[in-house]
């Protein structure tokens, strides 16, 4: 919206308009002739260049007093983002072809999508086999991290044969435990069973409790694994996944379970946590004042200074 911060200096206006050109009495001198000043008389439009410039000038002055200025509103986003780490097992059972192509590639298709969704929170990547650690810390540079989620592959993991589910969920924790953030959440993904790493994945979840750090838990695998065989492929259950330790980490964090036997499920699960965990988004409102008088003076000088060479130099004034 614009308007004049001091409105009512533009009453100068018709003032000064008034005493530029009101018609004064004034002497007059005696020559032999006019032709030779003719052109520079006061009745030339020649002379009258310099007298309007300068009232233009002033003109301008006055309307630069009067503040003229643009308020337009605005909104100030306060975002109250979410830490979140995601603990990813990295065994070679994750390799497993009961999800096209694989399950490690469709999690990392799925965590690449879940990030997308999470653009006001910092997240992080741990990976764990025999043994955790830290690939990505707690960024908001999603670009980074995807980058990092794409690349990983069983290989990252020098114990792959091996499923430490307590030193995975502990390595996130650590990550978690300096947060200042209000909302703090481990998404814990795992294929299998605990069999390794010096922590108990029971220990790490009331660590988890006692430090307010809810955990999410999902399962990986078909409920039936295909073997392929000379009399065609049989189907048998898959009893690899404990799924009373990740329901019991849930459970003692205040999270959830849950189980992606198919890629649908799989899908489903991460919009279902993106749900649940909302980033806080508040507004207000402000007021943004641009202003325009340093811009106006700016035109009244060379105005100015035009006007004073047009009246005084080059166009001299004679009665």
């Amino acid at each position: 919206m614009f308007n004049f911060k001091l409105p009512y200096i533009l009453l100068l206006i018709p003032i000064v308009t008034y005493l530029f050109f009101r018609k004064r009495a004034s002497g007059a001198i005696k020559v032999p002739g006019i032709q030779i000043i003719k052109k520079h008389s006061k009745g030339s439009k020649k002379h009258l260049l310099g007298k309007v410039l300068i009232y233009l000038s002033t003109i301008f002055m006055i309307f630069a007093l009067a503040r003229p200025q643009v308020t337009s509103e605005g909104k100030i986003i306060k975002k109250d983002g979410i830490d979140i780490v995601i603990s990813l097992d990295l065994s070679k059972s994750m390799e497993a072809r009961d999800f096209n192509p694989n399950r490690l590639e469709k999690s990392k298709e799925i965590l690449n999508t879940f990030v997308d969704k999470r653009a006001n929170d910092r997240i992080s990547l741990v990976v764990f086999g025999g043994e955790a650690y830290t690939k990505v810390p707690l960024t908001f540079d999603h670009n980074v991290l995807k980058n990092m989620i794409s690349t990983i592959t069983t290989d990252d993991i020098s114990s792959n044969n091996r499923t430490a589910i307590g030193m995975g969920l502990g390595v996130a924790l650590n990550r978690l435990k300096d947060s200042d953030s209000k909302s703090k959440v481990v998404i814990l993904m795992t294929d299998g069973e605990n069999n390794s790493g010096e922590m108990s994945p029971i220990g790490a979840a009331k660590v988890a409790k006692d430090l307010g750090i809810k955990v999410y838990t999902i399962g990986i695998g078909a409920k039936e694994i295909p073997i392929p065989g000379f009399f065609g492929t049989r189907y048998v259950q898959n009893n690899e996944l404990d799924e009373n330790l990740l329901q019991t980490i849930a459970a003692e964090t205040n999270g959830k379970y849950f189980r992606a036997s198919d890629s649908k499920e799989f899908q489903n699960i991460f919009n279902e946590i993106d749900n649940l965990e909302k980033t806080k988004i508040d507004s207000r409102s402000v007021y943004d004042i641009k202003e325009y008088y340093e811009e106006l003076l700016k035109i009244a000088l060379l105005l100015l200074l035009f006007g004073v060479f047009f009246q005084y130099f080059k166009y001299i004034r004679i009665p």
